[in-house]
């Protein structure tokens, strides 16, 4: 970094070698010399450029697919477990217990698909894949069927939710009191009041770490219109609904 950083000042800095002989000596061929330097310097920096910026996607490439390998990993261990005590079940011929399993992952994936037509593309990415970033703390999101929030916020303000989730689940962990609890969960329901959309997000079984997720909510939100206000057992986060 530091020899391109260099390379980026001497390079252009070059140019007033051919600038100063042009000055001293007014004629064609230092004026020639001059036009010549100037383009292979500006070449060089444009291939150079161009170079940086093919690696910078490069990486990038590489990391969002060792991401989404990762997602799918940890769906397809969920989906073993769930096949395999299918399998155990039809064995002992417990038809019941099948059944059960089956309507979960079915809810499952029709609640998935709810969460996915809320129109925030940012954070349902998020919440679909948080169980990939962090299987200490489950994430049960819920989601009205009619719920549509698409153009009620902007891109930054979009990150700064995700950021308040994210910030909340992790104070809630470190916190010492996600370790107490049975089976540690944040609950997050999406709604609408009064033109508002709003986002209600709680320790399930937990109300001694409400306090603790409201204060890391709250300064997540800082540098962001959105607000945080204390809700009965957790956080709520309200913001307008496009007209």
């Amino acid at each position: 970094m530091r020899r391109w950083m260099d390379l980026s000042l001497i390079m252009p800095l070059s140019a007033a070698v051919p600038l100063v002989l042009a000055w001293i000596f007014p004629r064609t061929l230092t004026f020639v010399l001059l036009t010549v330097w100037l383009a292979a310097v500006f070449l060089l920096l444009s291939g150079r450029e161009r170079r940086r910026r093919q690696r910078e996607l490069q990486q990038l490439r590489q990391s969002m697919q060792s991401f989404f390998l990762d997602v799918l990993s940890h769906q397809r261990h969920d989906w073993m477990n769930d096949l395999q005590l299918i399998f155990g079940y039809a064995k002992m011929g417990k038809t019941d217990r099948i059944e059960e399993i089956v309507e979960r992952v079915s809810g499952d994936v029709h609640k998935e698909s709810r969460i996915a037509k809320l129109g925030l593309p940012e954070l349902v990415f998020y919440l679909m894949t948080a169980k990939a970033e962090s299987r200490e703390i489950a994430l049960h999101v819920k989601a009205d069927e009619e719920l549509r929030y698409a153009g009620s916020l902007t891109s930054d303000e979009e990150e700064s939710l995700i950021r308040a989730v994210r910030v909340g689940m992790s104070a809630y962990r470190y916190s010492g009191l996600a370790g107490k609890a049975a089976e540690p969960a944040l609950r997050i329901v999406f709604g609408e009041e009064d033109g508002e959309a709003t986002l209600f997000i709680e320790p399930e079984h937990d109300p001694e770490a409400a306090p603790v997720l409201h204060r890391a909510v709250e300064e997540a939100l800082q540098s962001c219109a959105l607000r945080a206000e204390a809700a009965d057992g957790g956080t709520l986060i309200r913001w307008k609904l496009p007209v």
